[in-house]
């Protein structure tokens, strides 16, 4: 019989498994790799060419579909309406189509299902009042890059897992603003911020409520010696490196002694080496 379970995959189907393995005859460990919502934060000092290629590429690569991805685009009011037409020229320039193509970017969703629920998505952002700045018609499974500006926290597409080629943008009024919207999820996997200080973004970043933040760079990242892994609903434990064998083993205390020892109320008070 196992002793640890490790899934990955839905918060909902994580829990599940969770409470199926607390009720077992035997409590079973559990360690889950669940939902995201990935948050890059741009604060009002940050370097705009590098926070527009990052969020680009962390956005975009594999169509969005990855657990670390960037799904929230948070930006300061000071320069949100320069980042946001920078980031909207840089997704009109990539290409999208057949992935057999090198030179393609976006290529097709993973099946009619979640393609199916990322056009109901654009929809529901149409109808909660976001701006569409970037978008096209499919090619079959294949979905151009789409840049929604007007979001706010509290739209669908802010609040759910997109896993899609769907980039929103949000404006924060200031930094305890942009910390504030990051925050506001019950997820947390990943995220990422930018700032020209680094110890600014150090700060910043130890505030969010993720496992893994990233300063000046994208949130897709994952290396065999760093801790991966996610608080809130985006699951528990960590893996990689020294944790994920912390996962999947056990402490056990075992102890040899090597004279008999002499307890207190013993009569006999024998002491001494084992014959």
């Amino acid at each position: 019989m196992p002793r640890v379970i490790s899934f990955t995959g839905s918060t909902p189907v994580g829990r599940r498994i969770a409470e199926l393995a607390a009720k077992a005859a035997i409590i079973k460990k559990v360690d889950l790799e669940l939902g995201g919502n990935g948050m890059f934060v741009v604060l009002d000092d940050a370097d705009l060419y590098r926070a527009v290629e990052a969020a680009t590429f962390g956005k975009f690569l594999h169509q969005g579909q990855i657990c670390i991805a960037i799904n929230r685009i948070i930006v300061d009011a000071s320069i949100h309406d320069a980042f946001l037409e920078r980031l909207a020229d840089r997704g009109r320039t990539l290409k999208f189509g057949n992935p057999d193509e090198p030179d393609t970017v976006v290529g097709p969703i993973i099946n009619q299902s979640q393609f199916n629920s990322l056009i109901a998505r654009i929809g529901k952002a149409s109808e909660e009042g976001a701006g569409l700045l970037v978008g096209g018609e499919p090619q079959g499974l294949v979905l151009p890059p789409h840049v929604f500006a007007d979001v706010t926290n509290d739209m669908e597409l802010a609040r759910a897992e997109i896993f899609g080629p769907l980039a929103p943008v949000i404006r924060a009024s200031d930094a305890e603003d942009t910390l504030r919207t990051d925050n506001d999820t019950t997820y947390g996997l990943a995220a990422a911020v930018f700032t020209r200080g680094l110890e600014r973004g150090a700060q910043f970043a130890q505030q969010m409520q993720v496992g893994m933040a990233r300063v000046n760079d994208q949130s897709v990242v994952d290396l065999p010696n760093s801790p991966f892994g996610s608080e809130k609903n985006s699951g528990a434990g960590r893996f990689n490196g020294s944790w994920v064998i912390e996962a999947v083993t056990t402490d056990q205390w075992v102890t040899v002694q090597h004279v008999a020892r002499c307890y207190p109320w013993n009569a006999q008070n024998v002491q001494g080496p084992w014959s």
